[in-house]
């Protein structure tokens, strides 16, 4: 199936000199700024600003909402930081190029707001917890990536679904070691967020409009008609451009390559709007 997946801007936010900036990009300077600001107040002693911030899922209940959100932007300063961080400008971006930004961002609230609601609703059944930090959810935004290109090459050539499936196991075997069940939860819950919501997106669905934080149009659905014998040469041209887009994403097509996808994206919305008519 061919989609006309640019339903959002997929540009970038502006350009800092040659330097292209992202959603994805913006969100983690928001990110390196609240570990300053998390640093700081471990070194001044204010570990109250830490404990108001914090997830707390009687915190919630007792009417501190804001913590559903506020938990992701308490950063202890640790190397791990800097790798959670690369995960969310690199994969991001990607994400953002194929989906659009306004997907993006609404994928990342989602993920963002899953765990701690769970936990929340959780806690009626006497399951009370308190968590910090953004390490699983900047983890779901790489298995968000490798449900987009699960054959893209990693290191050594290990292709991104694998990678994926061998961290959340690790992940989860380490929280088992600890008795960690909070880090457990939080984990399986944004890994798996971040793979069915990008899954469903592929297949055609769009977020809510009220999760996609903006109204997001309607897009087409184009499908590729097998059942056409005097153009096969077209259909294999466009087949192998969408297996280069899904393994080295949209920058990786020439110019010839992005016409011909547009040439056939139109032919194929004239042919929608004929068989629409009839």
């Amino acid at each position: 199936m061919i989609a006309d997946r640019n339903f959002g801007n997929t540009s970038p936010v502006t350009w800092v000199g040659a330097f292209p900036v992202y959603a994805s990009t913006v969100l983690a300077g928001v990110h390196v700024l609240t570990m300053v600001v998390t640093a700081v107040a471990m070194a001044t002693g204010a570990e109250w600003l830490i404990q108001a911030l914090q997830f707390s899922s009687a915190g919630v209940r007792g009417g501190a909402v804001w913590q559903l959100a506020t938990y992701a932007f308490v950063h202890r300063p640790g190397f791990l930081f800097l790798l959670e961080i690369y995960m969310l400008v690199v994969f991001g971006k990607q994400i953002e190029q194929f989906l659009g930004r306004k997907a993006f961002l609404g994928i990342y609230a989602v993920l963002l707001l899953l765990p701690p609601v769970a936990l929340t609703l959780a806690s009626f059944a006497g399951f009370s917890s308190i968590f910090s930090g953004s390490a699983a959810l900047h983890f779901a935004v790489f298995v968000a990536f490798a449900a987009l290109y699960p054959s893209a090459e990693m290191l050594f050539g290990i292709q991104a679904k694998w990678a994926a499936i061998a961290l959340v196991a690790v992940g989860a075997l380490q929280a088992l070691a600890f008795r960690d069940a909070v880090g457990l939860v939080v984990l399986l819950l944004d890994a798996g967020g971040a793979f069915f919501l990008v899954r469903w997106m592929r297949a055609g669905g769009d977020l809510p409009d009220f999760l996609a934080l903006w109204p997001i149009r309607q897009r087409p659905q184009l499908r590729v008609v097998r059942d056409e014998p005097d153009e096969p040469e077209e259909e294999s041209l466009i087949d192998g451009i969408l297996e280069k887009i899904s393994r080295r994403g949209l920058r990786s097509l020439t110019e010839r390559e992005r016409s011909q996808l547009q040439k056939a994206r139109e032919e194929l919305l004239e042919r929608d709007r004929k068989s629409n008519h009839v």
